[in-house]
């Protein structure tokens, strides 16, 4: 299994590689995705635990510099959970402004100090683990459609996990869109093809579930 998970993400390598064939940024990341999906699942078979396992593999075996267990800060802005002055988009003539999510997003336990009003359960499915199961994952696997909250198109040439870009709606009104780096999500399905297990005992409970 793991040869056959790594094969995916080599393809996915070339695939992007290629200049004369055109490849869309959704069949690469639902590859991802599959991949990360067949991980969680082998080491936590069953029926109706795919986001709870899908996460708990990003949450607690990605290695720290993944920065799974991150709140994206737009992503609580554009749910209507903090304002925009209470981030870094409050600073003078940073409205604007492409942020990577080094620049804006913050630990989960740094969120739940600096936002507390939001609360630790609705702080999780704002994690980067939670929203590349919901907006990632699920959009391409059932509808073949991100969240519409999600860009293709990668806001910053800076290294970056994450970064975002504003969009001015028809009403005048700003979204935050939520761009998942390619180079991103590959490491990170590499990293976990490469350390792919078999089967385990399940938590006694799930992290996301956790209060």
């Amino acid at each position: 299994m793991r040869k056959f998970l790594l094969d995916r993400v080599r393809l996915v390598r070339e695939l992007s590689a290629q200049n004369d064939i055109r490849v869309e940024y959704a069949d690469l990341a639902l590859i991802l995705c599959s991949v990360l999906s067949a991980c969680a699942a082998a080491r936590w078979p069953g029926r109706q635990i795919d986001r709870n396992r899908f996460i708990e593999l990003l949450v607690g075996s990605s290695p720290a510099c993944a920065h799974t267990i991150w709140v994206s800060v737009p992503a609580l802005i554009n749910r209507g959970l903090v304002l925009e002055a209470d981030t870094p988009y409050g600073k003078s003539g940073a409205g604007a402004r492409i942020f990577t999510d080094a620049e804006i997003d913050l630990s989960y336990d740094e969120a739940r100090e600096q936002y507390p009003s939001v609360g630790a359960m609705k702080l999780k499915q704002y994690t980067y683990a939670s929203l590349i199961y919901e907006w990632l994952r699920c959009g391409y696997a059932h509808e073949y459609c991100p969240d519409g909250h999600i860009t293709h198109f990668t806001p910053s040439r800076r290294e970056a996990r994450i970064s975002y870009i504003g969009r001015t709606l028809p009403e005048g009104s700003v979204r935050r869109m939520v761009g998942f780096h390619l180079d991103y999500l590959v490491g990170l399905a590499d990293f976990h093809a490469s350390h792919v297990e078999g089967e385990a005992a399940r938590p006694e409970r799930w992290w996301i579930e956790q209060v």
